[in-house]
């Protein structure tokens, strides 16, 4: 799992040096999904280590591993992109104004998915199987609220890069929702969300490997 994801981040960085002498081709979308998708990422990234911390399923723990390794990488390539785009993400403000991009501003910590402070405290505080089994509900939130931002993205975004970055999160997180609809199931716990986010990511992104 390690070697894939070093793997992974060295194609796509080596891929995005390759291309930055190129005209960047840029637009609201392009920054502004950029932007929030890394404050979205920063707190998949939170939650993951406190479930890597604190959980006991071993099943939990490597999709816990799976959002640590592949939503810092993305992160990475996010800060590349930024970059090229002559942007840098703003200062950590849970009121800034996000999503204005595609049309539904809201305040940056109420982006689709986002947990709120309660609910960070309540899984820093969880131990073991109740861990495990928040972890999932939050994490499946989050990951619909992120697929339902990636998706626009893919369609919208000037820079053909971003759209594929943005396919690539909406695909993968779709997975990743329908694997802890079954855990949970496994544990017991009924699955909060429809699963319509994890039906059809992007119609046609077969071919993308991760």
């Amino acid at each position: 799992m390690l070697v894939a994801a070093v793997l992974f981040l060295g194609a796509a960085v080596g891929y995005l040096i390759g291309v930055r002498g190129s005209q960047t081709a840029s637009n609201a979308v392009d920054v502004g999904f950029l932007t929030d998708m890394s404050e979205h990422h920063d707190q998949a990234v939170q939650m993951a280590i406190m479930e890597l911390t604190h959980g006991q399923d071993p099943i939990v723990k490597g999709f816990a591993q799976d959002v640590l390794l592949f939503q810092r990488s993305e992160l990475g390539e996010m800060a590349v992109l930024l970059a090229d785009h002559g942007a840098i993400r703003p200062e950590y403000d849970t009121a800034r104004t996000a999503m204005a991009w595609m049309d539904m501003p809201a305040e940056m910590g109420s982006m689709p998915g986002m947990a709120s402070a309660e609910e960070l405290t309540g899984l820093g505080a969880a131990r073991g199987d109740a861990a495990d089994r928040l972890f999932l509900s939050l994490m499946s939130a989050h990951h619909e609220g992120g697929v339902h931002m990636a998706q626009f993205a893919a369609e919208h975004a000037a820079d053909p890069r971003v759209r594929e970055l943005a396919g690539r999160m909406a695909k993968y997180q779709s997975v990743e929702i329908r694997e802890y609809a079954m855990a949970q199931q496994r544990l017991g716990v009924t699955p909060a969300g429809n699963g319509d986010s994890a039906s059809d990511p992007m119609h046609d992104m077969g071919g993308m490997e991760r």
